[in-house]
């Protein structure tokens, strides 16, 4: 049940009305593809059968007939679709020859011999399908929020990012009650947004999320990033993290700096990603960005692991090394019984002790040169002083 708060959804929504599904269109801005563009229907019909298991839908219909069970959504104005795109495609497939053909459709064999007692024939000319109109994309958010958002058919979190944006850019519902539609929190719903309006800008800057081969860009990446102050002041971000980022927060000037953090995230065209898993490659980023030495390494040689390194003092990474140098000679030792006698291996340990040799007499002369006074020569010898 939506909270009381929510406005009411349009009365002429619930009216339902059954129309021929050959006068209804798929949606060329279908928020479940928020990455895709699309330039006519065939274009939408193809990508769903490549992604949305339209198959199991057709042989579903094929096998058990048409069900009235759930009114598709409809944009009255040009009669589009917003909620049933993968039912109508299915039904369009099914009913439609030529379309088949040119999209490379083939049906699939069904054995058990055509529609069931309680489905309608999905080629029959009268077949009618449920409707319920709205007059705008906008009344149709609340059922889509519901059903899609934390609903039995979730979309992904970049859709989910989308929509939510979308939703607020109407002007007609700020965050709060977009997240009480949605049931849920007000940050999640603030860090998709926010996630959606810089991943928009930096598209516009350049950034090609299409050149990102294998997977869905994962959102959640940046808008976990955002609200890190070591990111914030990288891009120059003036507003508060529990506001909504516009998009003058990302200055002209900083455009570059947003491409370049979004190619360390995600990789762009030849460039690989320096974020290999959120957990912990996201953590050292942003680490990385609040210090201008591993900043810097970062720069200069897009290695992260690299950079990291210059957020450890220098003593203490050398204390850590010879640690891990003990700890590894001392459970060689352990297991010297298993020596074969090979000359190579005596070299190698010849050599470890040579290069113990040697750091010992470093660190040696290091503690007599720190425990000197490099003017204590000057002063022996200063003017007027008594010799002995």
């Amino acid at each position: 049940m939506l909270p009381s708060r929510v406005p009411a959804i349009e009365p002429h929504m619930a009216e339902i009305e059954h129309v021929s599904p050959d006068k209804l269109h798929l949606d060329l801005r279908n928020p479940r593809m928020p990455d895709q563009e699309f330039a006519n229907e065939n274009e939408v019909l193809e990508y769903l059968i490549q992604n949305y298991d339209i198959e199991e839908l057709v042989l579903s219909i094929l096998g058990a007939g048409w069900l009235d069970f759930e009114s598709f959504i409809v944009l009255k104005k040009g009669m589009v679709v917003l909620e049933g795109n993968r039912r109508l495609a299915a039904l369009r497939l099914i009913r439609d020859e030529k379309l088949r053909q040119a999209v490379g459709y083939t049906l699939p064999a069904v054995t058990a011999g055509g529609p069931g007692p309680t489905g309608e024939d999905p080629r029959s000319k009268d077949l009618k399908i449920p409707v319920r109109y709205v007059d705008s994309r906008e009344e149709a958010y609340v059922f889509l929020g519901f059903k899609h958002i934390n609903g039995p058919y979730k979309w992904k979190s970049l859709a989910k990012a989308k929509f939510a944006s979308e939703w607020l850019d109407t002007a007609k519902a700020d965050v709060e009650t977009i997240s009480r539609m949605l049931g849920d929190s007000h940050n999640t719903v603030l860090r998709l947004i926010n996630g959606w309006r810089v991943l928009k800008r930096a598209e516009d800057a350049g950034f090609d999320p299409k050149s990102i081969s294998g997977y869905e860009l994962p959102i959640s990446h940046i808008y976990t990033a955002l609200p890190r102050p070591s990111v914030r002041e990288f891009l120059g971000i003036q507003s508060r993290p529990a506001e909504v980022i516009s998009e003058n927060d990302i200055s002209n000037d900083n455009l570059p700096k947003l491409l370049q953090l979004m190619t360390w995230i995600y990789g762009q065209g030849s460039k690989k990603a320096v974020v290999r898993r959120q957990n912990p490659d996201l953590n050292v980023l942003v680490r990385v960005l609040a210090s201008k030495a591993a900043l810097d390494e970062l720069i200069a040689t897009g290695d992260l692991d690299r950079a990291a390194t210059r957020l450890t003092p220098p003593a203490e990474r050398f204390d850590v090394a010879v640690r891990e140098a003990a700890k590894a000679t001392e459970d060689a030792l352990l297991l010297v019984d298993g020596f074969d006698g090979s000359r190579l291996l005596i070299d190698i340990v010849t050599g470890i002790g040579r290069t113990a040799l040697s750091m010992r007499n470093q660190m040696e002369e290091k503690i007599k040169s720190g425990n000197s006074d490099p003017l204590a020569t000057f002063a022996d010898n200063a003017p007027g002083k008594p010799k002995r």
